[in-house]
C-alpha cells in the first residue's frame, strides 16, 4: 500500500503513540467502525500498525436499526473489510427507535448511548483497556460550534478529547486532527471501500444542519474556520484541564465527605476566586448526581449567588434532582435524597458505673461514681466533654435522651433558666444536628448537660460532697 496521504497517517498515528504513549506494545484495541470512510481508514491504519506493535484488534459495529435494509448491508460490508484483514469481528443489532420511545432521548442522543453501551461490552469480552473512535478534525469544529451556539463554559468549549477514559476503558481518537477530506482521499487513494450514510444529508438532525449550512456560511469569513475552532478546543482543553486539576485540590483542601453528604465552610469558600467556586460546586453535584448535567450554568450561579449574597445565616435551597443544599451557620452543606428522620431515644443511667454508646454517633458516654474529698478539687478537670456533679443531689435514674419540646436548661444554681432550642440557636447549632445530639437529663426531664456545649447549674459539687459522679464523652471508631 502506497501514497502519500496514506504515509502520512501512518506516520501521524505512529507519532501520537510515541509522544502521548495512546497505546502501548501489546495492547488489545476495539476499534469502532460504522463503514465511513474515517471509521474504515481507522481500521486499516490500525491494521498495518498492529505488527510492528504486536496489537490485538476487534472491529466493532453497532447496527441501530433505523433503516433497515441499508443497515444489514452496512454490517456485511464492515464485516468483510474485518474478514479480508483477518480481524475479529463484533456485530450487533439494536432498535434505535424502540429505546428512543422508552427513554425520550434524542434519536442522536439515543444512538450515541446504545453505540458505546455495546462498545464497552465488547472491550469487557476481550479485556480490553481500549476503544478507537474515528473522529477527525471536521467533527471538532461542529462539536465546539455547537456548544458554543448553546452557551457553554470552559469545559464545553474544550471540545471533544483526544484520550479520556470512561467505565475504566479509554476512549482514543487519533485522528482528531486529521480533516474528513483527508481520510476521503486515503480512502480513494487506496482504493478502501467504504459506506456514505444517507442519514448524513438529513438536516433534521441539528449537527447536520451545522455541518451543511452553519459551517460553510460562517467560512465566508473565515476560510480557517475548522482549524480554528479545533484549535480553540486544544488551547480551552488544557487550561480546563489545568481548572479542573486546581479544583480537585481546592476540594481536598476545603470539603468535608460524610455519608454523601458534602459540606465546606462558608468564610473559606468567599476567599476563593469566582471560576474555581463554580468549578467546585459543579463538581460537588457531579458526585451527588449521575445527571448532573442538568446543573447548568444558571443553577450553579444561583448556588453560589445565594452563598455569597444571603444575609441569613440559615436558609435551604431546592436544586433539583432531590440535591438541597443548605447553611446552617458558617457551613455549607450539599445533600440528595430525604432527610434522615432520627428517632428520639432514651437510654437510663444507674447510679453505677457504666459505659452508653451515643446513638447516631461514633461516640459513647462514660460515667463513674467516685468517692469525693474537698482535695479533689484540685484534681478536677473543667472540659465541654466531661462533667462533674453531686451524685447525693441527684435523683436516679437518669436519662441519656436525645431533646424533647419545651426542654428547659438551667443555667446556674440561682435558678436562672433558659429553652434548649434558644441555647442552640446563641451556640450556632445546626438544625440537621439538634435532634440528635445527645443530652443528660434526671428523672423529672430537668437536663443536666448537654455534652461538648454546657453544665447546667444543678448538682454542683460543694464543699459537703462526697460522692460524685464524673461523666465524660469519648470518641470511638465505629457506630456501636
Amino acid at each position: 500500500m502506497s501514497g502519500q496521504t496514506w504515509q502520512s497517517l501512518l506516520e501521524h498515528v505512529r507519532t501520537l503513540v510515541h509522544e502521548q504513549k495512546l497505546w502501548s506494545r501489546g495492547d488489545t484495541i476495539v476499534v469502532a467502525v460504522s463503514g465511513g470512510p474515517d471509521s474504515v481508514v481507522l481500521l486499516h491504519v490500525l491494521h498495518a500498525l498492529s505488527d510492528e506493535y504486536q496489537w490485538t484488534l476487534i472491529c466493532a459495529h453497532l447496527n441501530h436499526g433505523f433503516r433497515p435494509e441499508e443497515s444489514a448491508q452496512e454490517a456485511q460490508v464492515v464485516q468483510q473489510i474485518a474478514s479480508n484483514l483477518g480481524i475479529a469481528f463484533e456485530l450487533e443489532e439494536v432498535s434505535t427507535p424502540a429505546y428512543i420511545e422508552q427513554t425520550g432521548q434524542g434519536p442522536q442522543e439515543a444512538a450515541r448511548t446504545l453505540r458505546y453501551d455495546f462498545l464497552h461490552r465488547i472491550a469487557t469480552k476481550w479485556s480490553a483497556h481500549s476503544i478507537a473512535l474515528a473522529h477527525h478534525l471536521d467533527d471538532q469544529a461542529e462539536t465546539v460550534l455547537m456548544r458554543i451556539l448553546r452557551g457553554a463554559g470552559a469545559e464545553g468549549l474544550s471540545g471533544i478529547k483526544m484520550r479520556r477514559t470512561e467505565k475504566n476503558v479509554e476512549l482514543i481518537r487519533p485522528f482528531l486532527r486529521i480533516y474528513k477530506t483527508t481520510l476521503i482521499h486515503a480512502c480513494e487513494e487506496c482504493h478502501f471501500g467504504y459506506i456514505t450514510d444517507s442519514s448524513n444529508l438529513h438536516r433534521k438532525y441539528t449537527r447536520n444542519r451545522i455541518r451543511l449550512d452553519v459551517l460553510p456560511f460562517l467560512e465566508q469569513f473565515n476560510e480557517q474556520l475548522v482549524p480554528s475552532l479545533g484549535r480553540l478546543a486544544e488551547i480551552v482543553g488544557t487550561e480546563n484541564d489545568y481548572i479542573q486539576e486546581e479544583t480537585g485540590t481546592l476540594y481536598a483542601e476545603l470539603v468535608k465527605e460524610e455519608e454523601g453528604s458534602f459540606s465546606f465552610e462558608v468564610a473559606s469558600f468567599v476567599e476563593v476566586h469566582v471560576a474555581l467556586q463554580r468549578r467546585l460546586i459543579k463538581l460537588i453535584l457531579s458526585y451527588l448526581s449521575p445527571s448532573y448535567e442538568q446543573f447548568d450554568f444558571s443553577k450553579i450561579e444561583m448556588v453560589r449567588g445565594q452563598i455569597m449574597q444571603s444575609d441569613l445565616t440559615t436558609w435551604s435551597l431546592d436544586i433539583g434532582d432531590k440535591v438541597i443544599c443548605r447553611r446552617e451557620y458558617q457551613h455549607i452543606q450539599l445533600t440528595r435524597g430525604t432527610p434522615k428522620l432520627y428517632e428520639p431515644y432514651c437510654i437510663p443511667i444507674l447510679r453505677t458505673d457504666e459505659v452508653i454508646s451515643i446513638p447516631f454517633a461514633k461516640e459513647q458516654l462514660d460515667i463513674r461514681l467516685l468517692p469525693w474529698s474537698r482535695n479533689d478539687s484540685d484534681q478536677m478537670e473543667l472540659s465541654l466533654e466531661e462533667a462533674w456533679f453531686d451524685a447525693d443531689l441527684l435523683t436516679f435514674p437518669l436519662c441519656l435522651r436525645s431533646r424533647r419540646p419545651g426542654d428547659v436548661f438551667k443555667l446556674n444554681e440561682k435558678g436562672g433558666t433558659k429553652k434548649v432550642k434558644n441555647l442552640f440557636i446563641d451556640e450556632k447549632i445546626p438544625l440537621s444536628q439538634r435532634n440528635t445530639l445527645p443530652l443528660v437529663a434526671d428523672v423529672h426531664g430537668q437536663v443536666l448537660w448537654i455534652p461538648g456545649i454546657r453544665r447546667s447549674g444543678s448538682a454542683l459539687i460543694h464543699p459537703g460532697t462526697s460522692c460524685v459522679v464524673h461523666m465524660r464523652r469519648i470518641k470511638t471508631e465505629e457506630n456501636v
